[in-house]
Order: structure tokens, then sequence, then C-alpha cells
């Protein structure tokens, strides 16, 4: 069953979308359909706070992107025979770019874009593919921009204060849980899974805690600060169970304690 913040998250997301259409409808701008797939785009992964990051990241990469195209697109217009060449570097870089985040992975695709528009328009005049460059450029800040100011002054903060919430007390069942199955079998095989399991679990809260800031400002400090400490039980129980394996048993009982403490308030 969906949680409640994520029911309201679902609801932010279909009218951000309907929004996002309605102008690029209303606008008749021939390359809008870039303010469509930046707001869906951004919006997609539900949670406010991974949502402000990946909009964040989306508009520097595309920023960087387009000027590195342009600095190529350059290139090519005296040296258009060296496409193929210029295709193959970026090919391989993106080999080992597109998959170590988002912004790189953005900045890949937007230099692929903007230049198979440029080949597919070769010969082309001095402006075409710059005018593309900028077409690109308005849609994607416009999409960004719209997803920012449903967020900040329509959607408001209070579904964010609660899915970090949410999230907190997620963290915090699975830590328990993962510490039960330790005490069951206390091995070091189990440790070193267990530290694993836990590490993993915790990547989505730090996500959300690293963008508090920019999403709640100062508002919620108390779910702030739970989601904080919740982290800081976590760092406290890989470290017990990889550094410290042969005194853990007692240690991880007393963790377990404060953890189920916390469970229940």
């Amino acid at each position: 069953m969906q949680s409640l913040a994520t029911r309201t998250r679902v609801n932010q997301i279909t009218i951000l979308v309907a929004i996002s259409f309605l102008a690029y409808q209303f606008t008749n701008w021939q390359h809008g359909i870039w303010i469509v797939i930046s707001t869906v785009v951004v919006a997609a992964p539900f949670s406010t706070f991974l949502s402000f990051e990946k909009a964040k990241f989306r508009f520097v990469g595309t920023l960087i992107g387009l000027m590195a195209s342009a600095v190529i697109e350059y290139y090519l217009k005296y040296n258009p025979d060296q496409f193929p060449v210029i295709g193959v570097i970026i090919g391989f870089i993106a080999g080992f770019m597109a998959t170590k985040s988002y912004r790189y992975f953005i900045i890949v695709i937007t230099l692929c874009t903007c230049l198979g528009f440029s080949n597919m328009n070769m010969p082309y005049t001095a402006i075409t593919p710059f005018t593309f460059l900028i077409d690109r450029a308005m849609g994607v800040s416009t999409g960004v921009l719209i997803f920012i100011l449903m967020q900040r002054f329509v959607f408001g903060k209070g579904n964010s204060i609660l899915e970090l919430q949410e999230e907190s007390q997620e963290v915090l069942g699975k830590l328990q849980k993962t510490l039960q199955a330790y005490q069951a079998t206390p091995t070091l095989t189990t440790a070193y899974k267990c530290a694993a399991d836990i590490a993993s679990n915790t990547q989505s809260l730090k996500s959300y805690v690293s963008t508090a800031k920019m999403t709640l400002g100062s508002e919620g400090p108390s779910v702030q600060r739970l989601a904080k400490q919740v982290l800081m039980l976590n760092d406290r129980a890989v470290r017990l169970l990889i550094d410290e394996p042969e005194v853990v048993s007692s240690r991880i009982s007393q963790l377990l304690q404060v953890v189920t403490a916390k469970l229940a308030r």
C-alpha cells in the first residue's frame, strides 16, 4: 500500500506534467516539447528531495553539454570531415561518464543530441545549429523553472517533511531487522553482509539529507534532526560490524535497544 507522501506526490507530478503540456500547447513553440520532457524527467523520481537534486543536475549538465556542443560545432563548421572522429571520441567518453552520475549522463546526451542535429543539417549556415542549442537551453530551463516554482510556491513543504519522516522511519525499521538478523546468526560472513545491507538501505536517506537545506530551508528541524540521527545509527552499526566483529555482539545489542526505543516513539 502506498504511503500518504507517495500518493500526494503522484498527484503533484500529475499537475506538473499537465501544466508543462499546457505551456507547450499555448506557446505553440516548435521546440516546446523540451519543456514537457524536462519537467517529466526531473519529477520522475517521485521523491521531492531527489527531484530537486535531479533538477540541479539536469540544468547544470545541459548548460555544460550545450557549451561543449557550441565549441565542437564551431570547429566542425571549418572541419566537417572530422565529424566521424569527433563521434568516436564522444562515444569513447560516454562509456566512462554516462554511468557515473545523472549530471554526466545529461552532458553526454546533450552532446550527442546536438551533434546529431548538426550532422543531419550539414552543410549548414553559421546560425542553424546554434539556434537549436538556444532552443534546447530555453526548453530545459523553462521545464526546470516550472518544477521549482510549483514546488516552492504551490505544493509547499508539508509533503516533503512527511516524506523525510517516512523515509527515516523506514530506514530505522530496516536497521532493526538487519541487526536482529545478525543476532540470529552472529558470524563474520553475516556481519559483512549485514553491513553491506545497511549501507545500501541508507543511500536514499543520505540524498534526502544532503538536499534538505535546499528543499526545506529552515522548516522541519525536528524531522531533519531525526534523519541525521538515523544515519548516525546506521553508520555506527556498519562500523561495529566491519571494524569490531570480535566484540560486536554486546554492542549490537545495545544499539538494537536504542533503535527499538526510537521506533517506539
